[in-house]
């Protein structure tokens, strides 16, 4: 007698489906609002009755203001309607798409049932026909195409859309992504009741699963989201009888108060920032709003006291001014608010996110919590040991320790403190040494995954491990005569170590690049438009010469140079040792987003503090300079970036 499935419910994580659900309801509201604009329009440009009854109603003279001006020729409104309205229907159908792209799925004993857009459609177990399988190169996550039979009709046309992306047919179908809470245990149900079913039926054929039919465009996606990460790793650990091992960091904790309140004003300075956007956009819209106390501050920025007195109790179109891109839209204004408190939002996410209250090493998963007392599941990562990549112990001299910890289960806003740790676009996240029970905790760590196979020959537990983007701050000099021991025992050619240097040099000289260009973008008092993103690049080109020009020069201060390999050694060295600048770099293009040019100035100071620190032990290590020459050596860096913060602050 066989069992029955229980009925299930599978859904994704709100972390991994926030981007689609948000990009969704984005093209919905927007669809939606340009439909309705453009035949408001059209209908007060019809009926000038309406219009004369707006315009003597007071609480509606706003929504005239804010429609205007009308179209004058009804024909030529026709066919801009047209257009608009075509493409608000293609915003929604899109929306649709992304909005189910990844249903919930439900299972029973008589089949799946579908999630789609609020309703179940039932697919039968012995209607299951193929399943497409894309994975990444770790084989670690992946993404199956489900397609029923022809015979079943429940899925919707717009199903077909899924298999179209999918690439490999026009069938209905749809998607099941490694994401999904309980991915194995749905697989092997879904595997397990098909061949249940199938039994009983005269010629039935079990569900086909086919590795060999990838999706080129999924598989783009995939790639490299786990450049070095390890595939599932079926090792059963050993059971232990001691108690789980519970690290807590204290309570009036330093780092602890500085990502928390480091965070919430972030979060507090970027709702102020958006209050203002709001401020200039209905100030635009609606002239009795220009006489609100809270928003006379407008009235005093030279630009939009000369539009108020041009449009003197007329509200300026949502669209802004014709043909004067360089003056404020209250349309983009209000866009460009949302973008604003949406970067500041994951900027205070990923802050708070680096680095976990609570650390609660079992025997089979690595908890990490971001509050002692709340204990859900939106505040908690649960990590099994055999998907943590790597546990760094690292020294950051002075007696301070901290393990970086290494994980595709970790959100992928940790990628930011992976990116400042490592270097590399990898989420990790750090514990603190402070902590208490830091000692056994590290204990469980080297005990549980010790017992896990190594990845490409690197152990996953490293007890002193080696990161000199955090390492060069605290002892510049012992790290970076490190640094060059690593680089003589690797077999790497000159050319590979000059690449990965240009991509160090590439990644330090980015923020430059961003803090002139995304702030100008939605600053909101113009459209966007090329020249602010040419100038981010041309910025961004400014950092990058710091690297051959500084060390050029200190190869004309040093001289004696016969050798071209101590050259290339150089030139690989001086971007690597530039990497811990990039942490105060991305704080300042947080201040700018947020309207505080001050703070992000002195955050650049601190890069630039950094820069002479650094370049100075390597002066130290590869020329043995001393005295006079390390201090004209370290300034080199500082007195480029110098000319280069003029220059930004001047064209800003």
């Amino acid at each position: 007698m066989s069992v029955m499935v229980a009925e299930k419910v599978y859904d994704y994580p709100w972390r991994r489906r926030i981007g689609l659900v948000t990009l969704g309801n984005l093209l919905v509201l927007l669809s939606v609002f340009s439909a309705l604009y453009q035949l408001a329009r059209g209908l007060l440009a019809a009926n000038e009755g309406l219009v004369v009854w707006l315009r003597r109603t007071s609480w509606l003279r706003p929504l005239l203001d804010a429609l205007s001006p009308l179209p004058q020729d009804l024909n030529l409104w026709m066919g801009e309607a047209l257009g608009v309205l075509l493409w608000s229907l293609v915003g929604l159908l899109i929306a649709l798409v992304l909005l189910n792209a990844f249903p919930a799925v439900r299972v029973s004993s008589r089949g799946l049932l579908v999630a789609f857009s609020g309703s179940w459609l039932p697919v039968a177990w012995e209607d299951l026909q193929h399943i497409h399988v894309t994975g990444d190169a770790s084989g670690q996550r992946f993404i199956l195409l489900v397609i029923p039979a022809k015979r079943a009709k429940r899925l919707t046309g717009w199903h077909r859309v899924y298999g179209l992306l999918y690439g490999t047919t026009l069938r209905p179908a749809f998607f099941i992504s490694s994401d999904i809470d309980g991915f194995d245990q749905l697989l092997n149900t879904i595997l397990q009741e098909n061949a249940r079913v199938i039994r009983g039926i005269e010629g039935g054929q079990p569900v086909v699963v086919d590795e060999r039919r990838r999706s080129p465009l999924l598989g783009l996606l995939l790639r490299g989201e786990s450049t070095a990460e390890a595939a599932p790793v079926a090792v059963n650990l050993p059971p232990t009888n001691q108690p789980d091992v519970v690290a807590t960091m204290p309570r009036f904790s330093l780092v602890q108060i500085v990502t928390f309140g480091s965070a919430t004003v972030i979060l507090l300075l970027a709702l102020l920032h958006y209050r203002s956007y709001w401020d200039r956009a209905l100030s635009l819209l609606f002239p009795t709003y220009r006489s609100n106390p809270a928003a006379l501050w407008v009235s005093r920025d030279p630009v939009y006291k000369a539009i108020f007195e041009a449009y003197q109790g007329v509200g300026v179109s949502l669209f802004g001014i014709a043909g004067r891109a360089d003056l404020p839209a209250p349309f983009w204004l209000i866009i460009a608010a949302h973008i604003m408190l949406a970067l500041a939002v994951i900027a205070g996410i990923a802050i708070v996110a680096a680095v976990p209250v609570v650390a609660v090493a079992g025997q089979q998963s690595l908890t990490m919590r971001y509050s002692r007392r709340l204990q859900g599941r939106r505040l908690s990562i649960v990590i099994p040991w055999t998907q943590i990549q790597a546990c760094k112990v690292i020294d950051l001299g002075f007696g301070k320790q901290i393990a970086f910890v290494q994980s595709s289960r970790l959100p992928w806003f940790c990628r930011l403190c992976g990116l400042i740790v490592s270097g590399r676009w990898q989420p990790g996240v750090i514990l603190v040494g402070t902590m208490t029970n830091w000692a056994d905790l590290i204990v469980r760590c080297a005990e549980r995954l010790n017992h896990l196979p190594p990845i490409k020959e690197i152990p996953r537990f490293q007890p002193t491990a080696f990161a000199p983007n955090l390492q060069l701050i605290g002892q510049p000099v012992a790290t970076i005569k490190a640094m060059a021991v690593e680089l003589a025992a690797g077999e790497r050619s000159i050319s590979s170590l000059l690449w990965a240097a240009a991509r160090s040099m590439l990644l330090v000289s980015l923020p430059v690049g961003l803090m002139f260009s995304l702030p100008a973008l939605i600053d909101g008092d113009r459209w966007p438009d090329m020249g602010m993103i040419l100038g981010g690049l041309a910025f961004w080109l400014a950092g990058l010469l710091e690297w051959p020009l500084i060390v050029l020069i200190s190869f004309l201060i040093h001289g004696n140079f016969t050798n071209e390999e101590d050259q290339a050694r150089i030139f690989a060295f001086y971007p690597l040792v530039q990497m811990p600048r990039l942490l105060p770099m991305l704080l300042a293009l947080v201040c700018l987003l947020i309207n505080l040019p001050w703070l992000a100035a002195l955050f650049w100071f601190g890069a630039l503090a950094i820069a002479y620190w650094v370049t100075a032990a390597l002066w130290v290590e590869v020329y043995e300079w001393d005295g006079s020459q390390v201090i004209l050596g370290g300034l080199l860096p500082v007195i480029w970036n110098i000319f280069v913060m003029l220059g930004f602050w001047l064209l800003r």
